[in-house]
């Protein structure tokens, strides 16, 4: 009966902690700013509605897609704005484009401060073995290639700096545009 009830006691210690980690209702945390999942499942219901409104059958959609977007976006935006990139406009966009501007913009900046750098070898092997199933990957040419390196070495540096982390909610979640080639993972919490 001791043992029973120790473990009991064991099992409630573990709930706690499990909880403490993933710290309940947060989607992503980007330095200081958390972002909570009622943001995120706002966004998503937005597109359904805008989805409704043209009249599609709703239950084709796999949202977990589009829940991964939008925390994509999300995720990038928090990022410009922490790296301290220059704000961007939107004007005139609804909440959700204003969202996925901030984003591409703070991406393609974030791409050109990158500073481009050799591939290793097992790079090289990736880009090759990709290059077979992927178009997008095949077309790069070795400066492409080069620039993205350097730029997930940034994603890298960035995820460790600002505490980058999603909720395990998301699934694995990597921030990189060319992740079978050079990946860049974003820790779960």
């Amino acid at each position: 009966m001791r043992t029973l009830r120790l473990a009991g006691v064991a099992a409630v210690g573990l709930l706690v902690l499990g909880a403490c980690g993933s710290q309940q209702g947060a989607a992503l945390f980007v330095g200081d700013e958390r972002v909570p999942e009622s943001t995120i499942d706002g966004y998503v219901t937005t597109i359904a509605d805008f989805r409704a409104e043209q009249g599609e059958d709703l239950s084709v959609f796999n949202y977990s897609d589009d829940r991964k977007q939008i925390v994509t976006y999300v995720l990038y935006s928090e990022l410009g704005q922490a790296v301290g990139l220059d704000p961007v406009s939107s004007a005139g966009a609804d909440e959700l484009e204003s969202v996925a501007v901030e984003a591409e913009q703070y991406f393609q900046a974030l791409v050109a401060e990158a500073e481009p750098r050799a591939l290793t070898e097992d790079e090289m092997a990736r880009v090759v073995e990709a290059a077979q199933t992927d178009a997008n990957v095949a077309g790069y040419g070795q400066a492409d290639l080069e620039l993205l390196a350097g730029f997930t070495d940034d994603l890298a540096s960035y995820v460790e700096e600002y505490d980058i982390s999603v909720n395990p909610r998301y699934g694995e979640f990597d921030l990189s545009p060319l992740p079978s080639v050079f990946p860049v993972e974003v820790p779960q919490r």
